[in-house]
């Protein structure tokens, strides 16, 4: 990460001004990534970049999104990691560049009575928006009364009683039962912050354009789902701490509007960078593309430095639902295809490179991630047809494998995109090596939730899915969120194990504990379980201009790089 530049010449040409990236690729709520495919028409105009062009007092940046922007920006209604509302609505956590949760209007915490309670200390110096202060009472509200109202939003608070407003800016929040991840929670977009008397004000008008109102470091001034523009708040100066350490204190500076419209087809997507309409692109540079900006000297292309975003197959463990129950029933033969399927080569073929490898069930950035490499899935033929063998598989490389009587045989259901699509392609022919046979069959998106959840299938391939915490495993794996969640294994169906492990993890009291019994359920289910078969952590490359300085591809929160320009 390059320390800031003191001297004000920092742009090279216009009166541009950089700006961070999200990480991590954008998804819809299906787990489907947008506007990250591989096809594209668009010509790379050999006059390069040209300015967007500056007002003098702090000029313009324009950045081309590859979805469209939120209809309304109510995180009751919807939450969204798109790439403007963090810089608008603020958090009492927040994440910092490697996704841990750090301090942000919430200065400090503790929990307390173990784990009964959770004690917020608040800064004293927010003000939203349209000017309304921001303390405990309002903290108060926001976890009792604004979160719980909303469809996305209760979970977060589902275990909070109340909350005593102990001074003007400390606030106790007293749980019924203990959750160490609401933390976690109030730094995702679904735990933002919004003005209060901006809620009660606009009422279901609220969230539409030019009605979103919180304390980050812009103001939205209108939006659509094609463009939103913002406008510097003036008033703010309390960034983020570990943002502000990072920079030495010079992240106050800039620019005056932000210009963000979106493109979902990519060449026009593209076409709008190359030909100078737009000074960057957010998570929206085709994984066709990245090599060549990456080597042109007219732009500068970065990925984010951690991402929770993830592909994986999921397997029903139902014999009695599964398309194919020799799968839902043969451990060894989840194995063999755990150690069978080439990660590497999929990144390097599908994506040119951009993300990593998955060994196992987790994101690297959850603690959970780390365990003994024993458990951990990579490619391994040799491993791959001894695991097979030794139970009672005969394994007919180029052929179908058998046992008792029953083939290798399955079918993957997977949406149908151009990406999911080459992937299926390319694992199904790796699988050839170990003699297990895997049709693919394509859908869209909501037959695909309908089968998925219903149990109708025997493996299913997400498309780009979204999860940083461990829990993850309680929802895919748990009887108990059996209803809740349509990718789930029904593992318990085989190994009630599963159930009771990842149960014991969700009900622990404190970060440290869930975190141990979290890692216990994550190996033991990969190696007694093997509910789903890990394949890669994608990111989201960003793309800008050489003329933009200080732009870093960030995790989610998206926080505003400091800049300078002699044209200020």
């Amino acid at each position: 990460m390059a320390h800031v530049m003191r001297r004000r010449k920092l742009i090279t040409s216009g009166a541009l001004l950089g700006v961070a990236g999200l990480a991590g690729c954008s998804s819809n709520e299906d787990g489907a990534q947008t506007g990250l495919d591989t096809e594209t028409d668009a010509e790379t105009d050999s006059s390069g970049q040209t300015s967007s062009g500056g007002s003098g007092d702090g000029g313009t940046v324009q950045i081309g999104v590859p979805e469209e922007i939120p209809p309304i920006m109510d995180t009751r209604v919807a939450a969204d990691d798109g790439a403007h509302n963090y810089r608008v609505i603020s958090t009492l956590t927040t994440f910092d560049l490697e996704g841990a949760v750090q301090p942000h209007l919430a200065t400090d915490w503790s929990f307390e009575n173990d784990g009964a309670e959770l004690v917020l200390e608040l800064r004293d110096d927010v003000i939203f928006h349209d000017g309304s202060e921001f303390n405990a009472e309002h903290v108060k509200w926001h976890l009792t009364d604004f979160l719980p109202n909303g469809g996305g939003t209760s979970y977060i608070v589902s275990g909070v009683d109340d909350v005593v407003v102990e001074d003007t800016y400390r606030a106790r929040v007293q749980f019924s039962s203990p959750d160490p991840y609401i933390l976690w929670d109030l730094a995702s977009a679904w735990g933002q912050i919004h003005s209060r008397e901006a809620v009660e004000e606009y009422g279901d008008e609220y969230g539409q354009s030019g009605k979103v109102v919180s304390a980050g470091p812009f103001k939205e001034i209108e939006h659509d789902s094609d463009h939103a523009v913002l406008e510097r708040y003036e008033e703010w100066d309390w960034p983020k701490p570990w943002q502000e350490e990072l920079y030495d204190g010079d992240v106050e500076v800039r620019p005056k509007r932000l210009e963000y419209q979106s493109y979902p087809e990519t060449a026009t997507r593209t076409s709008a960078f190359e030909a100078g309409d737009i000074d960057g692109m957010i998570a929206g540079v085709p994984y066709s593309k990245f090599p060549d900006y990456e080597e042109s000297d007219q732009y500068n292309t970065d990925t984010p430095p951690v991402s929770t975003e993830q592909v994986f197959i999921m397997l029903n463990l139902n014999p009695e639902t599964s398309t194919a129950p020799v799968l839902a029933e043969d451990l060894s033969l989840r194995k063999g295809i755990s150690y069978g399927i080439n990660r590497q080569e999929i990144v390097d073929v599908v994506f040119n490179g951009v993300g990593d490898p998955a060994p196992n069930y987790l994101v690297p950035s959850v603690e959970a991630h780390d365990i003994p490499e024993e458990f951990n899935y990579t490619y391994d033929l040799e491993q791959a047809r001894a695991v097979m063998s030794e139970n009672g598989w005969t394994v007919n490389p180029g052929g179908v494998s058998t046992k008792d009587g029953r083939e290798a045989s399955f079918t993957l259901l997977t949406q149908n995109t151009e990406l999911s699509r080459r992937r299926a392609t390319l694992i199904k022919e790796q699988l050839k090596d170990i003699g297990v046979e895997m049709n693919v069959s394509t859908t869209d998106t909501s037959t695909f939730k309908e089968d998925v959840g219903s149990g109708n299938f025997a493996a299913g391939m997400s498309t780009f899915y979204d999860w940083g915490n461990a829990d993850q495993l309680w929802w895919t794996t748990s009887e108990s969120a059996e209803d809740s969640y349509y990718l789930n294994s029904n593992a318990w169906q085989q190994y009630p194990q599963a159930t009771e492990l990842t149960d014991q993890a969700q009900a622990a009291t404190t970060l440290e504990e869930r975190t141990q019994r979290y890692k216990e359920a994550h190996e033991y289910l990969l190696e007694n379980v093997v509910p789903m078969v890990y394949l890669m952590y994608p990111k989201g490359a960003d793309a800008w201009g050489s003329h933009v300085h200080n732009w870093e591809p960030h995790y989610k929160g998206a926080a505003m790089w400091p800049v300078e320009s002699d044209e200020w």
